[in-house]
Formats: C-alpha cells, structure tokens, sequence
C-alpha cells in the first residue's frame, strides 16, 4: 500500500495486523524505497510473514530490493521477524545497541509466544544507531533520534520526501497524542524529553508503529502527547481512539494458533 511518493522514492506500508494487511501480532511495517535500494522499518512478529511478501508482489517491489531493516525497538511485534526476512534477503539490521543485544539472542523468551513453545530464532545485526546518526537508502537520508519511554531502546526515524519531512515515530508518539504502552518502571521525564524532541523537528507526516498514520500537519499530534505529559494527572484520559493494548495480545491465545502450526 503507497503512503507518500516523490519520483521514484516512496513509502509503503507491507505490513499491519491492526489494518488487517499482516498477521494479527505485526506493528505497522513500513517500506522506505530509495529507488536504487529499500528498508524495512521493522520487521514484524515473524508469525506468517509470507503475508507482508505477498504484499510487496502485489505493489510491484522485488524483495531482493530490501538491503537493510532499521528497527525502532526490540519487542516482538517489531523485531521477532528479523531472522525471517534477513534469511530471505540477507539485509543488514540496524538498531539501538539495546535492541540489537535482543535480536541477537533472540531475548523474547518471557512473552505469551514463547512460553508457548513457539521457536525463538536470533539474527545478525550490523550497526549499532546512535542519536544523530544517519543511514542512507538509496536516494533518501534517514536520520536516528534516540526516543527513550515507551522502551529504553526506542529510536525514531525522520526523513525528508519531496517537500514533506516524515517521522517513523515507532511506540513512542501516535496520531492524536497517543502512545505506545507504559509501566510502572517507565521513566515519564525521560519520555516527556523524548517527545520533546520530536516536537522541535516540527514533521509534515506521522507514521507510527500503530494506529492510524497522518499525511499531513502531523506536527500538531506530536504537541498533543507533549501537551498530556507535561500537564498534571488528574484524571484518565478517555481518547477518543482508544490504544489496543499488547497486553491483550499477550492473553488473547487465539491469535498465537498459527504461530503454533
């Protein structure tokens, strides 16, 4: 499915079990393709990932194109796909050096998923991403923000396309000031500044890892968050699109059947 274009660049999403385009488990997947070359941001559950394939056939994309995946974190519905596709592609795997750790050991063992005996399968990863780093796909330049607070690990991703500056905001900003889950061991400071800088980039486009996506004054989503973390919590905040937690997916057994096959 085409989100933006400009030339022969564009950004397509292969992937999603919130829209019903992937298996059930999978984030938002992004493609980036740079015309020479393309990037997956993230790389899914791993839970029949020959559906996100199919995808690409459909939007006329050879996968041989796909030479690196950028990870925005290490949870499962983002990154237990890596082995699969980087078997099918041999891309280079990119990340915070936290996320990269898990990947590499495949560190999933404490979900639903895996206590219930699916298989865990490590990747290779290759870079390392720091705050302020870039990473180049073919013609477009992608640049690494460290966003720490829905995960330690957690990095988003901007970009400029044709006159739109684009931000893979992963788990950490959704459309209308929402975001990714939160527990009692979430350093909410950390995460307001996380936001915070997300704010100043002053984005055209939001592409989360959930939820809907916004193409246009995205910018005005992003001060919302910034807005709710910094004002008093004295009440629960009853959004109008309310977040699909993953801790229901982690209790919902049905949705792991075919993980199981």
């Amino acid at each position: 499915m085409k989100i933006l274009r400009d030339g022969d660049c564009a950004i397509y999403l292969v992937g999603s079990g919130g829209m019903g385009i992937s298996h059930p488990t999978d984030a938002h997947i992004y493609l980036v393709d740079g015309g020479a070359e393309a990037a997956l941001i993230d790389a899914g559950s791993g839970i029949r990932p020959e559906r996100m394939l199919e995808n690409l056939r459909e939007d006329g994309i050879p996968v041989e194109k796909i030479r690196q995946i950028l990870l925005t974190h290490s949870h499962w519905d983002h990154a237990r796909g890596c082995a699969w596709w980087q078997r099918l592609t041999g891309a280079d795997i990119h990340g915070h050096s936290l996320a990269c750790e898990v990947v590499e050991t495949a560190a999933w063992s404490r979900t639903h998923i895996a206590r219930r005996g699916a298989r865990l399968e490590p990747a290779v990863t290759h870079r390392r991403l720091a705050d302020g780093d870039s990473i180049h796909v073919g013609k477009l330049t992608l640049s690494a923000i460290h966003t720490p607070g829905h995960s330690p690990d957690s990095i988003s991703f901007v970009m400029q396309l044709g006159e739109q500056k684009v931000l893979f905001s992963g788990d950490t900003v959704f459309a209308e000031g929402g975001h990714g889950t939160v527990s009692a061991e979430t350093d909410f400071r950390q995460f307001l500044e996380s936001v915070r800088k997300l704010v100043a980039l002053q984005v055209d486009a939001l592409l989360p890892s959930h939820r809907h996506f916004v193409l246009s004054r995205a910018d005005s989503h992003v001060v919302l968050l910034q807005k709710k973390l910094a004002t008093p919590w004295t009440s629960m905040d009853n959004s109008r699109v309310p977040f699909f937690p993953t801790w229901w997916l982690e209790h919902d057994e049905s949705l792991y059947n075919d993980a199981l096959k």
